[in-house]
């Protein structure tokens, strides 16, 4: 079988292993010449996909600006933020964007954003120049090419071959707020590292998995369901098995320490009660209501709203709360699928971005390449393409159309 996913070992040819097996060349494989050419050629595809997907995206999404006379700027939303973080902190905020509900000023409301993407686009910043706007697109679209070969790799763990690993990197680059990807926003950073953290819990890379699960509780609090997952699976390890306990027990020390850390820096230094939680509820009115208030807004919707974003991001709530029940998985990714899914239910707050941090829940989508894999090719670049294709159009009508935040 010809992998192109790199075994522990990674000598030239099996880094070739990114994506699984080669179907029509599995068949013959005896009498192939391993040639290095070949072998870059299948390592490629999976950031050829993405950066195509990316390409593409961007090519819509100012297409569908300019047909609504409406600037694209990168830094769009919360974009705005997590460029000026790196720009110059948390304390050198304009105050007519740091207000409250009320509108009041607000100085600590920059802290709701958590500072490790913001951080990257610092440090890289300083080796390119200080051109921070074009560091922070470059650094979320070469985050979304290493997510893409972390997900070729689980999605082979989840049993996927050739056709369902590209399959499976096409559909998460192309999921709908995907554009996100290539701005700046943190959630190719935070689907790379969940990505590989899951591959290293699967693979029993137990270290790894506490520093990425670390990693991510400090670049978004949608990595909270990554830490459970990796301390968990960590804890049954220890039970169960007599190898690798030094650091198996490391991988449950470190990964809740990004998260922790953060939200404890905010309590110490912000003048909120209820440190980063006050903060969220005072700015954007978020509190945990085990999703009374997302249940209300979708029925509101369904049945009211002739807004297409709208419907269409209730439609998504209840595919995913849907498909994370319904779907199958090694226990550890589903505990962390199911956790992103319940935590993009169970808060009240600003709706209109839940699709965006539905893009977190991406093993949904590797269980779907992985059966759409199995279908004839032809039917599977049709189905594939198609869903891309709406998932992009889906991200540019949020910015060219779409007036609220994403």
């Amino acid at each position: 079988m010809i992998s192109l996913i790199p075994e522990r070992n990674g000598s030239v040819g099996e880094i070739v292993s990114l994506i699984g097996s080669h179907p029509e060349l599995e068949e013959h494989r005896d009498h192939l010449p391993a040639s290095r050419l070949t072998r870059l050629r299948m390592l490629a595809q999976p950031a050829a996909i993405v950066l195509a997907i990316r390409a593409l995206s961007l090519f819509i999404t100012w297409a569908m600006c300019a047909v609504n006379n409406r600037p694209f700027d990168f830094r769009a939303w919360d974009g705005a933020f997590y460029y000026g973080l790196a720009s110059h902190g948390y304390g050198g905020f304009d105050p007519s964007v740091t207000y409250d509900l009320e509108g009041r000023y607000f100085p600590d409301a920059p802290m709701a954003f958590f500072p490790g993407y913001s951080i990257a686009v610092r440090l890289l910043g300083l080796l390119f120049g200080g051109h921070l706007l074009a560091v922070a697109v470059l650094l979320s679209v070469a985050a979304s090419v290493v997510a893409g070969y972390g997900i070729a790799r689980l999605a082979r763990h989840l049993g996927a071959g050739q056709r369902g690993q590209l399959a499976a990197v096409a559909l998460t680059a192309g999921a709908p707020m995907s554009v996100v990807y290539a701005m700046p926003y943190p959630e190719a950073l935070l689907v790379a590292l969940a990505a590989w953290t899951l591959v290293a819990v699967l693979e029993q890379r137990w270290v790894l998995a506490g520093l990425g699960a670390a990693a991510a509780g400090l670049t978004s609090p949608m990595a909270a369901p990554l830490i459970p997952a990796v301390v968990a699976a960590g804890l049954v390890h220890l039970y169960r098995a007599h190898t690798h306990r030094i650091a198996t027990l490391a991988a449950v020390i470190l990964a809740p320490l990004g998260l922790l850390g953060y939200l404890l820096w905010v309590h110490e230094v912000s003048n909120v009660r209820g440190g980063y939680f006050g903060i969220t509820q005072r700015a954007w009115g978020n509190h945990v209501d085990f999703g009374v208030t997302t249940v209300r807004w979708i029925f509101d919707t369904l049945t009211q709203s002739r807004d297409a974003f709208a419907v269409l991001t209730a439609t998504a709530i209840i595919a995913a709360v849907i498909a994370v029940v319904r779907t199958p998985m090694p226990w550890p990714v589903w505990l962390y699928t199911a956790g992103t899914v319940a935590l993009v239910v169970a808060h009240t707050g600003i709706i209109h971005d839940r699709v965006r941090l539905l893009l977190s829940a991406f093993p949904l989508l590797i269980v779907a390449a992985v059966r759409l894999g199995r279908l004839r090719g032809r039917t599977t670049v049709l189905v594939v393409g198609g869903v891309v294709l709406a998932g992009l159009w889906f991200g540019a009508y949020s910015l060219a159309v779409w007036p609220s935040s994403i």
